[in-house]
C-alpha cells in the first residue's frame, strides 16, 4: 500500500477540492482534510472532528461502513450511495476510497476522491 507521503499534492492539484484525507483511529475515524468543493457542497466543513462525533457519521452509517470496508479490505473501495444533503440538484455521489499505510500493512488513513452527479434538469423550463 502506498503511504500518505507517496502523494504528491502538486500532481494532484485539480483534484484537490474533491479530496478527503481519513485517519483511521483505534475505533473511530477522523477528517484530517475536506477539499474545499466538498465543503462547499455540504455546506460544513468536518476537518478535525471524529466520525462517531457528528450525526448520521457513526457506527453503522454509509461513510462508517465504506471507512471499514477499506480497511478489511486493505485495497481501493468504490460505492455510489445516494446523495444526502442540501444541494437539490445533486443526485448521487461516487466516492472511490483508498488505503494508506505508514508501515506497508494497516490502514492508518484513507485517501477519498469523491464526485457529485447532477440531476437532469425537470420540466421544459429547467
Amino acid at each position: 500500500m502506498p503511504a500518505r507521503a507517496d502523494l504528491d499534492p502538486t500532481e494532484i492539484s485539480e483534484l484537490l477540492p474533491w479530496v478527503i484525507l481519513v485517519d483511521v483511529l483505534p475505533g473511530d475515524f477522523r477528517y484530517r482534510l475536506i477539499g474545499t468543493e466538498v465543503c462547499r457542497i455540504s455546506h460544513a466543513d468536518y476537518t478535525g472532528q471524529l466520525f462517531s462525533a457528528l450525526p448520521g457519521k457513526g457506527p453503522g452509517s454509509v461513510v462508517w461502513s465504506n471507512c471499514e470496508e477499506v480497511v478489511r479490505r486493505k485495497a481501493p473501495f468504490s460505492r455510489s450511495p445516494p446523495y444526502v444533503g442540501p444541494v437539490a440538484h445533486f443526485r448521487d455521489c461516487e466516492n472511490l476510497l483508498m488505503p494508506l499505510s505508514a508501515d506497508g500493512e494497516a490502514v492508518n488513513m484513507i485517501f477519498q476522491v469523491v464526485s457529485f452527479e447532477r440531476r437532469a434538469p425537470q420540466g421544459p423550463f429547467s
